[in-house]
């Protein structure tokens, strides 16, 4: 047995990995057939919902479209949310609900295909609104889900994105989880990344005084805002088109001029922004608002960060680096994206997921896993960063093998380096694991299990069947 400090997480949705666990479970399935053969065992619902699907891991090499899933059934409404989050199809008994026909026009900035049943970006809210909300007792359910899962994987400090799990009111969403906590439902401390979305709601919590509020183990933390997609559903912004599609380069959640309204309003009230930012392009506008921001408000000390950052070029990160803007990757969506990255964007995977560059050029660098996108395990994420391999395709190649870690420099960004993006200066909680991490094979990593979680002294996990 090995005692050491637990793990961090500088960016999931708790929320979201609670929920998904109930969901029908996606991630694995390797053709469409599948999915229609797994939906209809899992028949009757009053809505089927499921998660985690990658066209790029079909063997008919397509998304899902309405027609699959009017297989499934036309008199119960289906919802297929692609693993990325950022992509759903529904079929026909789904669009009826939203009252979405062939004449609905889209007015936001995401993707509205009647045709195929395909939903991307702002689009997914008109989905997400049009079915029944959990109630306050499934709310806190998949809190304590979260929160057991967690524990099981060695994490007690967690970076959350909680507020756009489901369309409730913020704070009705900061009660229940204080409750949760009231309740003892939850052991880990959260500091929430505040997914706000429009600048009325941003003012809105400003005035009521949460700016860096905390009650006990949960803080209020940094403004989190969307602004591309992802690089598998291509609408990840970039600055040239796609590579396997000439007709797109993604989609901007927001102007130049909204994203550095809602930044400015933040930064001059004390408050952070990490921003996803996936595509060059997306990642440059983010870089030029934060800046445009510090100059105006002269701030010394701030946890500014860009989220992903997949595509961020070598200039960009000399521009991070200089204006001390953080950086939260995961290394573990090289499991999903090592497949598809040169069809999406031919030679310019060459100057991509340049995450050790980052490391070596002195920016603070937290890993995170993104759950529930990926597997919150920090084993696997810390054996994706060492080897740069998919745990899925372990035939496949090391993907641009000089961006690769050691073992103690991932450890370094799971724990101190994230100690930034929780709003902490000590990680005091330790895990007991099965064995040494100073392992001789990155394959070692992800053998390596918890046996015992610690917070503050307190155990709060024990594996059953631990030897």
């Amino acid at each position: 047995m090995y005692k050491c400090p637990a793990f961090i997480d500088s960016h999931l949705h708790f929320l979201g990995m609670g929920y998904v666990s109930f969901l029908l479970e996606l991630k694995h399935v390797r053709s469409i057939e599948e999915i229609i053969r797994l939906s209809k065992e899992s028949l009757p619902q009053t809505i089927l919902i499921g998660r985690g699907w990658n066209q790029e891991n079909f063997v008919e090499k397509r998304n899902l479209t309405k027609q699959d899933l009017n297989r499934i059934s036309i008199d119960i409404p289906i919802v297929m949310i692609r693993t990325c989050g950022h992509v759903l199809v529904v079929n026909d008994k789904m669009l009826e609900l939203a009252n979405i026909d062939e004449d609905y026009q889209h007015r936001g900035k995401g993707i509205v295909d009647y045709s195929q049943g395909l939903f991307a970006e702002d689009a997914l809210s008109l989905i997400y609104n049009s079915y029944p909300l959990p109630n306050k007792e499934d709310i806190k359910k998949y809190l304590k889900k979260a929160n057991d899962i967690c524990l099981e994987n060695g994490i007690t400090k967690v970076a959350s994105d909680d507020f756009q799990i489901f369309p409730i009111h913020y704070e009705q969403m900061i009660q229940l989880i204080n409750e949760s906590y009231q309740e003892g439902l939850i052991d880990v401390s959260i500091t929430e990344q505040v997914n706000l979305g429009t600048i009325e709601l941003l003012r809105d919590y400003i005035q009521k005084g949460y700016v860096n509020k905390k009650i006990g183990k949960f803080r209020l933390g940094p403004l989190k805002l969307l602004l591309d997609g992802s690089l598998g559903g291509r609408t990840a912004k970039l600055s040239e088109p796609y590579a396997d599609d000439s007709k797109q380069s993604g989609i901007l959640s927001y102007t130049k001029e909204e994203l550095f309204e809602m930044v400015y309003l933040a930064d001059q009230n004390g408050m952070d922004s990490v921003i996803h930012a996936i595509g060059d392009e997306a990642i440059q506008l983010a870089i030029d608002t934060i800046i445009a921001s510090l100059k105006l408000t002269k701030r010394k000390h701030h946890a500014h960060a860009i989220i992903h950052a997949q595509l961020a070029t070598k200039e960009q990160i000399d521009l991070m680096k200089e204006w001390n803007i953080g950086v939260i990757i995961q290394p573990v969506f090289l499991n999903s994206d090592i497949e598809m990255v040169e069809k999406r964007i031919g030679d310019r995977k060459n100057e991509s997921y340049l995450f050790h560059s980052m490391y070596e050029k002195g920016l603070n660098v937290g890993f995170s896993t993104d759950t529930p996108i990926e597997s919150v395990n920090p084993f696997e994420n810390i054996y994706s960063a060492v080897s740069r391999k998919s745990l899925s395709s372990p035939w496949l190649n090391p993907f641009l093998p000089d961006e690769a870690y050691r073992v103690e420099e991932a450890f370094v960004c799971y724990r101190e380096n994230n100690l930034r993006y929780v709003y902490e200066d000590a990680q005091n909680d330790e895990v007991i694991l099965d064995c040494d991490t100073d392992v001789k094979n990155p394959e070692d990593l992800i053998k390596i299990k918890v046996l015992e979680t610690y917070i503050d002294g307190k155990n709060v996990f024990r594996k059953e069947d631990k030897k």
